[in-house]
């Protein structure tokens, strides 16, 4: 059988160039760029570096070239921040303003409260002196009870405390935060006499606390409780001067407890009918002469 001739041996191998003088067969090999892939690198375009100043002209323009940017970049910094300065006193006034409009309604019910408390505490003191003259009276046949009821409506100063200690406030005018030092200084007097008076609520009430049977109470006691009673309405009425200072110097305040009331709590004449009486002119012309301006 004859021999299969061997095909490969017949195809002529594909014909290779010959290398140029100096080509080496690494080189032959290497895969050349397409021109289009070298026209997309990056191209670097280094500029040489400026010369020095060659006369003085040259350097105090240089010179005055690096302080106009700096003062641009400070004054850029500086308009930036006092753009955030604004925004945090924006805020913080937004912030006081409506504790403002809270404390106005606190106001409002505590001048409620003040009213309806004086009235409490005067009829306390009206049933001690029925006791005072009729001790051991039943408690069925007294004209009233002994009522010890309190009510609080308390200010808030949170959002003022966080302006002071975030330093806020020194960045607002000084007329502004000291009206709102005044502002919140009131509240807080109002605040303090109201918790003096309910101290001394406590203090008339603690004879409850052994035996609240009004009809078992000694003439000694009935004349504690009386004194103490006195002590704590005058606290109360404290309260109420705190409460007419406030509405008299804020006029956007809710109206308040007036003169007159609180001369009523005191069974005090106004000036001008006081002065109708002899002893009670002589007393003023005195005080005049040493200073007292009405």
């Amino acid at each position: 059988m004859p021999e299969t001739p061997d095909i490969s041996a017949a195809v002529p191998a594909e014909a290779t160039p010959p290398l140029s003088e100096g080509e080496t067969a690494e080189s032959a090999e290497t895969t050349h760029v397409p021109e289009t892939a070298k026209e997309h690198e990056t191209m670097l375009d280094v500029h040489p570096a400026h010369h020095a100043a060659s006369s003085w002209k040259e350097f105090f323009i240089h010179i005055a070239t690096i302080v106009l940017g700096l003062l641009i970049a400070v004054g850029l910094e500086q308009a930036v921040e006092h753009s955030h300065h604004r925004r945090e006193v924006a805020e913080v006034r937004e912030e006081l303003r409506g504790e403002r409009e809270a404390n106005k309604d606190s106001f409002r019910s505590e001048t409620t409260n003040w009213r309806w408390e004086t009235a409490e505490l005067e009829n306390n003191l009206m049933v001690l002196a029925y006791l005072q003259k009729h001790p051991g009276t039943p408690d069925e046949k007294l004209p009233g009870s002994l009522v010890w009821f309190h009510a609080s409506a308390p200010n808030t100063q949170a959002a003022w405390d966080a302006a002071k200690n975030s330093g806020v406030t020194s960045l607002m005018h000084r007329e502004e935060v000291e009206q709102y030092e005044d502002t919140y200084n009131k509240l807080k007097r109002i605040d303090d006499a109201r918790s003096l008076a309910y101290d001394g609520m406590n203090d008339a009430s603690r004879y409850e606390l052994t035996d609240n049977r009004l009809s078992h109470l000694s003439p000694a006691q009935i004349a504690e409780i009386t004194t103490l009673t006195q002590i704590a309405l005058t606290k109360h009425w404290l309260e109420g001067v705190a409460l007419e200072n406030t509405t008299r110097e804020f006029k956007d305040f809710p109206p308040s407890i007036t003169s007159d009331e609180l001369s009523q709590v005191r069974n005090r004449k106004n000036v001008a009918e006081a002065m109708k009486e002899s002893p009670f002119a002589l007393t003023i012309s005195r005080m005049k002469a040493a200073g007292y301006v009405p």
